[in-house]
């Protein structure tokens, strides 16, 4: 999975609630990471001005919204908490039920894991990681396997 790879055209209104919902993830838990930043800014480099940050999003755009919070609070290794609180907060503001919060949720850790397919050097970091991000225990036993 590329987490932004959806063939989604944002308007400025959707990039302006994506960039607000990403600002709020970082902020949730009180310490904003230099990574969070850095994903976020660039994200806004190139979304477009006059968007409505208030505004509602279409179907088409909520994976792409719940990926993106994901990824800023998973940034600096670990949701926290107060991340999953506001994560969940925001994706009700959405309309976006807590079955697709948790799908999405296991998708972008996934993809973050996949950078270490085939890697064998550090497998045990790497099922450590897994076990961290809360993997099921098939997809940990998948990454041992691997070595």
């Amino acid at each position: 999975m590329d987490w932004l790879d959806t063939n989604v055209d944002l308007d400025a209104s959707a990039a302006a609630v994506i960039a607000q919902g990403m600002r709020e993830v970082a902020q949730a838990d009180g310490v904003i990471h230099q990574r969070e930043l850095q994903l976020i800014a660039t994200f806004e480099a190139d979304i477009p001005p006059g968007g409505d940050a208030d505004a509602a999003l279409d179907d088409e755009v909520k994976p792409l919204y719940l990926r993106s919070l994901i990824m800023v609070a998973l940034a600096d290794g670990v949701i926290t908490d107060k991340e999953a609180e506001r994560i969940n907060a925001l994706a009700d503001a959405q309309a976006i039920g807590r079955a697709m919060v948790h799908s999405e949720t296991l998708e972008v850790k996934r993809w973050f894991l996949q950078a270490f397919q085939g890697v064998s050097i550090f497998r045990d970091a790497v099922v450590r990681v897994a076990n961290d991000l809360g993997l099921d225990e098939s997809e940990v036993a998948a990454l041992r396997s691997e070595a």
